[in-house]
């Protein structure tokens, strides 16, 4: 008899584990992740690794008002991207991305001020100065002979003296630049890492879940074994 219970508990720890691994909410769960590269927010959206959240509905919006700024929809592979707002760059807010996926899916990703800050926006480029052309040739100016005993001498001065540097704005500008630079850097190892944390439990968190529970069920026939022994 107490073998047939300690049979029927280890098929329930069975089951149990084959439950945990395989949740139909981990086949559903939504899973947001985002960086920081110029004065763009770059934002991917999924379900899994393979299976992305197709044309889900974005909303950003200041993490700490509540206050929207944008909204917009994945594309078909799952990815988003937008202009730093100039109003959250001008109250140096959070940014809170809120990912709608349906039915009743949704996670959020929070963009720091200091991510984007870090970035100065994008400039527009300069208009050229190049001298309009017209289709005619203009007229040659006459030439003028002019004596060289009159020709008046040229002085020779000596180059301006270059302005001080101001060495605090430098460090700020070189500062911001190699932020940046990072920023760029680590954003693929965050891509992984959240991949990884996709992948779900693996073979070794699986059997030691096995192990714990034969150990649990195993200790429970022995009980009852003892105290049916004890009451005999």
């Amino acid at each position: 008899m107490a073998w047939r219970e300690f049979g029927m508990a280890v098929v329930a720890a069975l089951v149990v584990v084959a439950g945990v691994s395989v949740r139909p909410a981990d086949a559903h769960r939504v899973n947001v992740f985002a960086y920081v590269e110029g004065d763009t927010v770059h934002v991917e959206c999924s379900y899994s690794k393979s299976d992305r959240v197709r044309f889900g509905e974005v909303e950003v919006s200041d993490s700490a008002t509540g206050k929207v700024y944008l909204t917009g929809k994945t594309d078909e592979k799952g990815n988003f991207a937008f202009p730093v707002p100039a109003e959250a760059r001008a109250a140096k807010a959070d940014l809170r991305l809120r990912l709608r996926a349906g039915e009743g899916h949704q996670n959020d990703w929070t963009v720091a001020a200091d991510e984007y800050l870090s970035a100065a926006p994008t400039a527009s480029a300069a208009p050229s100065a190049a001298a309009p052309q017209s289709g005619k040739s203009a007229p040659a100016a006459p030439a003028v002979a002019v004596p060289a005993q009159t020709a008046p001498a040229v002085a020779t001065t000596a180059a301006p003296a270059l302005p001080p540097v101001d060495m605090a704005a430098l460090q700020a500008t070189v500062q911001a630049a190699v932020e940046a630079g990072v920023e760029k850097k680590i954003a693929p190892l965050r891509k992984i890492l959240l991949d990884e944390k996709e992948k779900g439990p693996g073979l070794t968190e699986i059997f030691g879940g096995i192990g714990y529970l034969l150990g649990i069920a195993g200790l429970l026939a022995y009980a009852r074994s003892r105290g049916g022994r004890s009451g005999s």
